[in-house]
């Protein structure tokens, strides 16, 4: 699903919240398929904790000049930034951490110093859940009330622990009502 679709769906209530209240909504979980992608990311290379070993990865204002310097393009219609986790053993432990932008599959990435690499990753089958709202450091979040892996299990899904994601569709830092979808890779 593309960005401005999803955007207009929650927008216009064609987004089935099963959990909403005046400073946040929290859609039911669906499964989505996607093709394989391309992203330009800072990465850790190393795997990392949650927490604060997260921190300087979603600073990304020294990863948006360099993607400004070089005028390097989003793909058209993609999320503004996506959050990439890459458990090692299982989710919530260890990870490869990449943040960063979907981009073409042709692109060059000039040489860097930053860890601002290409990754690619192959087609997903996904438990998709869409929030919107504040995010967790902000007032009003109803971000812990996602539980995305119990709501999928409801579903009768299986999270293979192997990638979760956090698609960030729209930044509304006026209002608090971001649009981002929660996906973790399911069997």
């Amino acid at each position: 699903m593309k960005s401005s679709e999803i955007i207009d769906s929650v927008r216009e209530g064609r987004v089935k919240m099963i959990e909403e209240t005046e400073y946040y909504g929290i859609s039911e979980c669906v499964v989505r398929e996607y093709p394989a992608a391309t992203f330009l990311v800072r990465t850790s290379r190393q795997p990392i904790n949650l927490g604060k070993e997260m921190l300087p990865f979603m600073d990304t204002s020294e990863f948006w000049k360099f993607v400004m310097r070089h005028k390097i393009q989003s793909k058209a219609d993609s999320p503004k930034e996506v959050y990439l986790f890459n458990w090692v053993d299982k989710a919530q432990g260890p990870m490869i951490f990449d943040v960063g932008i979907m981009v073409d599959d042709e692109i060059r990435v000039p040489p860097n110093g930053r860890d601002y690499v290409l990754k690619k990753y192959g087609p997903l089958k996904v438990a998709s859940i869409i929030y919107r709202g504040p995010f967790p450091h902000q007032k009003n979040s109803g971000w812990q009330r996602i539980h995305w892996e119990e709501r999928a299990k409801e579903k009768g899904l299986k999270y293979t622990e192997t990638l979760y994601r956090e698609l960030y569709h729209h930044y509304d830092f006026e209002n608090n009502q971001h649009i981002t979808e929660i996906q973790i890779e399911i069997e």
